[in-house]
């Protein structure tokens, strides 16, 4: 495993969220292009946030809202 591997794989969150500084990403993205392995391990790592996403914008259901509510309705 080369260094620039380990980077992508010290960094790929933050590269992944859009938290990583500019100058990092293009090396991500510069090693990737020349890397199968490592775009794969993003492309995957994508795919994942992309889900986890979903599940975090997935309404509670409204009988949990409304106990929540009553909670703090009886404070």
């Amino acid at each position: 495993m080369s260094p620039e591997c380990i980077f992508v794989l010290d960094h790929y969150n933050d590269y992944i969220s859009g938290e990583l500084l500019p100058e990092n990403a293009t090396r991500v993205e510069n090693h990737i292009r020349s890397c199968p392995n490592c775009e794969e391990f993003l492309g995957r790592a994508f795919k994942i946030h992309g889900r986890t996403v979903g599940l975090l914008r997935t309404p509670a259901p409204l009988s949990l809202r409304n106990s929540i509510s009553n909670l703090f309705d009886e404070a």
